[in-house]
């Protein structure tokens, strides 16, 4: 009696060299996107600290603290609590 081995690489789907790449880049484009928001919120976070530190105070909106940031945000991205000056980024 012969017994037969069945090799299941006939299942393998070939590999698609060109989605993978697509697949890279997108996953490092998303990688350096959040990495810009990351550091957006971090600059968000020690402007409202320079505040606090030259006025004893938090201030009452977030938008008091864009002249102490050198770049354009988009400061409707985040919730700001001006008791605590706690500051995140708005969940969807």
């Amino acid at each position: 009696m012969v017994m037969l081995t069945v090799i299941p690489a006939c299942e393998e789907k070939p590999k698609n060299t060109l989605a993978e790449y697509g697949d890279s880049m997108i996953n490092a484009y998303q990688k350096g996107k959040q990495a810009g928001e990351d550091g957006n919120l971090d600059a968000v976070r020690k402007a409202i600290q320079t505040y606090h530190a030259a006025h004893d105070t938090y201030p009452l909106n977030i938008e008091e603290v864009k002249p102490l940031i050198n770049t354009e945000l988009d400061f409707s991205k985040y919730d700001y609590h001006p008791q605590s000056g706690t500051v995140s980024p708005k969940v969807n």
